[in-house]
């Protein structure tokens, strides 16, 4: 019978592992694990079995498991065969770009380009020659010995009425209304000076000023209302010159920063073009007072020639370059007097150029309720500059100044006169210190 062995006797195992089975078991990792070195040590694979109880003896450490994420390389650390490749160019083909992109640039230039530039000036052309040609100039009669002897003024001959092109509805009454004065009153519809300012009929009337609500680009401050002028004037057909003011003021006093002397005189004051038209006056040895600036109210009716909308020429500002030197066509300078379109009346520069100061303070128009404020003591300037925008230029836009201002955008145009002059202002006394005394400054009346 076969021997029993004792229950309480510890199994023992058939067969121990040797040293070298248990390295090999020890050295058995994941098959994701396994090294090339490993395998290319030639040792026995253990049974399943045998690597079973391997591990169940030896466990795995935490760093050779299977679910261990590999760690995240560091940056810089690629070996130099993961290290990006650059593409390197020869000089071949860097020649070839750059003849390619010489081609390209000059069809821009050829097709593109120049045929913009092209048309961009030939536009400009025909702007200059449709502002600058005479358009249609009918020739006025001359009265010659009919006209009316006016001290210090002379018939131009030749003259010519307006052209009516583009103007907007009523500049042709308001041209016919001219020429009829001037044939019945005997009033040349041109004229000029001593010194060679230029003048245009201004025939008497009534005319709506300011603006109607609609009006694009209207202040609050140009209520519309009837204003009636019953005496008939001359206004200056041009803004007064650097030439005729040296001519007055001495040779040696030229303010404007704009040098020309067909530019206008800019950079003078109020008080400067007082004593302007005050010596003017002496000059020709007639009343102060005939020579003066123009009253707001006379400005725009001058100015509106007979209209009623925002320009001369109706109420398109994209019109107004033929008309005005402005910022949208010259926002750099001023330019030549007249070389500008004319309104119904023949006045050039009405719009735009300089702001153009007028005789009186500024003050609310009839249904303007504002409260006095300090600027209803300032002199009003009118008609723009080079250097603002189409609404600031239009007929009935309104500004002021200090009387004492100057500026690269001030200057004026000066009235004259047909019947006697009244005592418009309290500064017009035969005393030169009175006269051309700031405001502020003038000797207290006893």
């Amino acid at each position: 019978m076969p021997s029993q062995q004792p229950p309480n006797t510890p199994e023992t195992p058939t067969s121990a592992p040797t040293p070298e089975t248990s390295t090999d078991s020890a050295a058995k990792k994941p098959r994701h694990l396994v090294t090339a070195k490993s395998r290319s040590a030639g040792a026995a694979k253990p049974s399943t079995e045998a690597a079973v109880k391997s591990s169940a003896k030896t466990p795995t450490p935490i760093s050779k498991r299977r679910w261990e994420i590999p760690p995240r390389p560091q940056p810089g650390a690629e070996t130099k065969s993961q290290a990006p490749h650059r593409r390197r160019f020869s000089r071949r083909r860097y020649v070839l770009w750059a003849f390619e992109l010489v081609i390209l640039l000059s069809c821009l230039e050829c097709f593109i380009l120049k045929p913009r530039r092209a048309r961009r000036q030939q536009e400009a052309k025909a702007t200059r020659q449709a502002a600058a040609a005479p358009l249609q100039l009918e020739e006025i009669t001359p009265l010659a010995e009919r006209a009316k002897s006016l001290p210090g003024l002379s018939e131009v001959v030749p003259a010519y009425l307006a052209p009516l092109d583009g103007l907007a509805p009523g500049s042709a009454e308001m041209r016919d209304t001219q020429l009829q004065v001037s044939e019945q009153e005997g009033l040349p519809i041109e004229v000029k000076n001593t010194i060679g300012m230029l003048f245009r009929l201004v025939p008497a009337g009534t005319a709506i000023i300011g603006s109607p609500p609609t009006e694009a680009g209207r202040g609050f401050q140009e209520c519309q209302h009837s204003v009636d002028f019953p005496q008939h004037f001359y206004m200056g057909k041009m803004e007064v010159t650097q030439a005729q003011w040296r001519q007055i003021m001495g040779d040696d006093n030229n303010p404007s920063g704009f040098r020309g002397d067909d530019r206008p005189v800019e950079e003078v004051s109020w008080y400067d073009c007082q004593r302007f038209t005050h010596l003017l006056c002496m000059r020709e040895n007639l009343p102060i007072g005939s020579y003066r600036l123009p009253t707001e109210a006379e400005w725009e009716y001058a100015c509106r020639a007979g209209t009623t909308t925002a320009y001369c020429f109706g109420d398109n500002p994209a019109k107004l370059k033929h008309w005005a030197d402005y910022a949208d066509n010259n926002y750099k300078r001023t330019n030549s007097v007249g070389r500008r379109r004319a309104n119904a009346l023949g006045l050039h520069d009405m719009h735009g150029n300089v702001w153009e100061w007028c005789l009186d303070d500024y003050t609310n128009y009839p249904g303007d309720d504002t409260p006095p404020a300090e600027y209803h003591q300032y002199p009003n300037l009118r008609g723009g500059n080079w250097y603002v925008e189409a609404p600031e230029c239009r007929s009935a836009n309104r500004a002021r100044l200090p009387g004492a201002s100057t500026g690269n955008m001030l200057g004026f145009r000066v009235l004259r006169m047909i019947s006697a002059p009244p005592q418009v202002r309290s500064t017009w006394e035969p005393s030169l210190q009175i006269e051309l005394a700031p405001k502020e400054e003038q000797p207290q009346q006893p």
